[in-house]
């Protein structure tokens, strides 16, 4: 395979290639970092188990009210006045809803069940309630209800208990600890006043010595308290069922809670009917004596009308004077007819020239005597009429009958004129008779106005007498079978299990949380971290050429002298090192010196502690194992660190030296005991002036024999950013290795770093990333294989490029995958 020159990467590329954080990232994270992870695991398991233990059991109770509701057909009543429209308030399930959640009705709640008093005991690490289970119950004498107390009671025996840890804000210290022992069953006066401590029929041996803690509330703070812990609302819009639930750590208090709510809010609705009953009850009596006696002076009225008027019934009288009237009338028509009639009898009678006539019969002469004398006058008449037919007037026959017949005409006549002087009389009666009735019926419009407006009234008063009547018995009836607001559909029930703390929920989150809360502190960690963690922080910030990378060596595989390489190693840090040197030998050289011919190696940094003289020593160890003449110029003329580190610091002979002239070239040159291709030129004595020292044209003849005698020179210079001997020394080089150090280094120093290289101050400047962290591979080590098949072919191919992958920005694209909404 023909090898290629190295070449940096576009930043496009390795963006796109290492932006996603992947499974096995992660993986990575947890098994490189498993002890945190195993403790965060092991103390939130810890933590969660704590509350689990110590946090008491929460239960569930839920109750089914149908509430009649007057919207929805279910509010039936028989209440008296009912039927006067607007009269009675309507009922509907919202109104009765607020009923229930009033602080009125959960008063009477907290009353009936005496809640103002909480019995608990430690059982482990959580506190038990005792609701309805408590060996003892404390009455406080005297109490108002409004002040919040507490104690702790302690059974010492059957007859006896200790009162500890008295709880007021009025107390002090002393009266705080008192202690007080009691019997049962005696008024004691303590620091939280008068009271009394009875034993029931739950305290046994296996309470004693243990203390009880007695809470007393204000009855307005337990009432606001349950009233938030009961909740009620409507299960279904179209229906008017009411649910009420309440959680509780006792599940029978929330039971009694529940039961009791309903049973006080159906008294109250009971209440408030009777009530409302008891109220109209005693406005129908209140206006029965009223419209009684209205009705009574009504009835007095109308008496003394008919009583000053002579009538019974006022439309009888008037048909009785109508008639008699009438009858008095036809009699009156009946008289005035015989009167006119015997008249003209008696006219008739009286004309001479009928003397001989027949007399006509009238059947209105009501006169028997006048009928019958007519008749024998006629029938006198009719026998001279016979007579005359066979005689004279003359015939004595005929003289008798005409005298006889004068003689009945007189009678006729006089009795038609005592008949008619009879009639004129009894017609004067009638008429006045006639004229009384008249009166009378004149006068009956008047007098039936007056009975018509009296029994009008009497009829209104008695109708609204009979209807208070009716609604009298309407309203006792009601008050006796008053219905409540509501029909019980469940009672409170509910499951045995409790709703929280939810045991698997809490271990799951805590689980979780302990996975979490170290890749958190790592992944905040990385956001601070701002030193470099790879080659892509390098290649991003700067365009020096990547010459590579040497990777975390343990201190324990170093020796004395420096040196982790080993001659036939297969090890990460010894084919990191192969590999920098084959790196090496397809850099461009362009220093102009005997046709380019890469000889001398200049190592610098930033800062010290980078490693520089840990890269110097092996590279050179390296080379030297290659068959290279190798030699190694310490030219920290400040510090010695190579000196130091082989063991010569203090020696005299060396760079120093030579330049002032005490030794030869011979004389500094020492032969390492690492390998023996390996010299070694030592710092020597530390000048006061080590930069005017390394500008001796002396140095240059140095490297001018040392370029004659040795493959390779490497000089290991100070860090360029603190002195500038490094730079000085730069004229000597013909490559220059600037050595960064994983998570040492600043990224904010890599811009400083890349101004070096655009001014040219070091020759064919590269950078050596040290330090870096590696990982191991199926085939070997990781730089075995890394490096064999990802430098020799360039950047990117190999498996190490997963140590040049920044973590921080991949963890925060997933995070920011895991919060972003999908798109649907």
């Amino acid at each position: 395979m023909t090898e290629q020159p190295i070449m940096p990467q576009t930043q496009g590329t390795e963006e796109n290639s290492f932006d996603a954080i992947t499974l096995h990232d992660i993986i990575e994270i947890f098994f490189t970092n498993w002890r945190w992870f195993v403790a965060s695991v092991i103390l939130c398991l810890g933590v969660a188990y704590f509350y689990l233990a110590s946090t008491p059991k929460v239960y569930k109770r839920e109750a089914m009210l149908l509430i009649k509701d007057s919207r929805k057909g279910g509010d039936v009543e028989i209440a008296a006045f009912s039927d006067l429209a607007g009269f009675q308030s309507r009922r509907n399930v919202d109104n009765e809803l607020y009923i229930l959640q009033s602080r009125r009705l959960m008063i009477e709640v907290v009353k009936k069940l005496n809640l103002t008093t909480n019995y608990s005991t430690q059982r482990g690490l959580s506190q038990q309630d005792l609701y309805k289970q408590s060996p003892i119950e404390v009455s406080f004498i005297n109490d108002d209800n409004k002040q919040s107390r507490s104690l702790f009671v302690t059974p010492i025996s059957d007859r006896q208990a200790e009162l500890t840890n008295f709880v007021d804000k009025y107390l002090t210290r002393r009266e705080q600890r008192a202690k007080l022992v009691v019997n049962f069953g005696d008024t004691v006066s303590t620091p939280v006043g008068e009271l009394v401590v009875n034993k029931t029929l739950f305290l046994d041996s296996t309470y004693y010595g243990k203390s009880i803690s007695v809470d007393k509330h204000s009855l307005e703070a337990t009432a606001n308290s349950y009233r938030k812990r009961v909740q009620s609302g409507i299960v279904n819009k179209q229906a008017s069922v009411v649910s009420i639930s309440m959680n509780a750590s006792s599940p029978r208090r929330a039971e009694d809670v529940i039961n009791t709510l309903i049973e006080v809010y159906n008294e109250d609705g009971i209440k408030d009917k009777q009530s409302i009953s008891q109220i109209t009850a005693e406005f129908i009596a209140s206006r029965l004596e009223v419209i009684g006696m209205e009705l009574g002076k009504v009835d007095h009225d109308i008496a003394s009308i008919k009583q000053s008027n002579h009538i019974i019934d006022i439309k009888s009288e008037a048909t009785l004077t109508t008639n008699e009237s009438s009858r008095y009338k036809a009699e009156r028509l009946s008289l005035e007819n015989q009167i006119t009639t015997s008249d003209y009898i008696r006219t008739y009678l009286q004309d001479p020239t009928k003397a001989h006539d027949l007399i006509p019969m009238v059947a209105s002469i009501s006169n028997n005597g006048i009928s019958a004398q007519i008749d024998d006058y006629n029938a006198a008449i009719l026998q001279r009429q016979k007579l005359m037919q066979n005689s004279s007037e003359n015939s004595p026959v005929i003289q008798q009958l005409n005298t006889m017949l004068a003689s009945t005409r007189n009678s006729i006549i006089a009795s038609l004129n005592s008949h008619i002087e009879t009639l004129e009389m009894q017609l004067k009666t009638m008429r006045q008779e006639e004229s009384r009735l008249n009166n009378r019926i004149s006068s009956m419009p008047t007098q039936e106005k007056v009975m018509l407006d009296v029994a009008r009234q009497q009829k209104i008063k008695e109708e609204l007498y009979l209807y208070l009547l009716n609604k009298q018995e309407e309203t006792q009836l009601n008050y006796i079978i008053a219905e409540p607001n509501a029909r019980i559909i469940d009672l409170a029930y509910g499951s045995n299990a409790p709703i929280a703390p939810r045991s698997m929920v809490i271990m799951a989150m805590a689980l979780m949380l302990g996975v979490a809360i170290p890749f958190a502190l790592f992944f905040l960690l990385g956001l601070l971290d701002t030193s470099i963690r790879g080659r892509r922080d390098i290649e991003k910030y700067t365009t020096i050429p990547y010459l590579g990378d040497i990777p975390q060596t343990e201190q324990s595989s170093i020796s004395k002298e420096g040196v982790a390489v080993r001659e036939a190693g297969r090890d990460s840090i010894s084919e990191a090192f192969r590999m920098l040197r084959s790196n090496m030998t397809f850099m461009g050289v362009s220093s102009g010196k005997e046709g380019g011919k890469m000889q001398t190696i200049l190592f610098t940094s930033s800062n010290p502690h980078a490693g520089k003289t840990f890269v110097a020593t092996n590279l050179a160890m390296t080379l030297a194992t290659a068959g290279k003449r190798v030699i190694v110029v310490d030219l920290d003329l400040r510090r010695h660190a190579f000196s130091t580190q082989m063991g010569h610091g203090k020696s005299k002979r060396g760079v120093t030296s030579y330049l002032t002239g005490t030794h030869t070239i011979n004389d500094i040159i020492e032969q390492s005991t690492l390998h023996e291709n390996f010299d070694v030129i030592y710092a020597g004595i530390q000048p006061p002036n080590p930069a005017e020292m390394l500008l001796s044209e002396q140095l240059d003849k140095l490297f001018a024999e040392l370029r004659t005698r040795y493959d390779f020179i490497l000089l290991d210079s100070t860090p360029s950013m603190s002195v500038a001997d490094a730079i000085i020394c730069d004229r000597l080089s013909d490559v220059t290795m600037y050595v960064v150090r994983e998570g040492i280094l600043d990224r904010r120093q890599l811009p400083d770093i890349e101004r070096l290289h655009q001014e040219k101050k070091f020759h064919n400047m590269s950078i050596v990333l040290n330090g870096s962290h590696t990982r191991r591979h199926g085939y070997g080590y990781g730089y075995g294989y890394g490096y064999g098949y990802g430098y020799g072919y360039g950047y990117g191919y190999g498996d190490t490029e997963y140590r040049e992958k920044s973590y921080r920005k991949r963890i925060m694209k997933f995070f920011r995958h895991l919060i972003t909404p999908k798109k649907k």
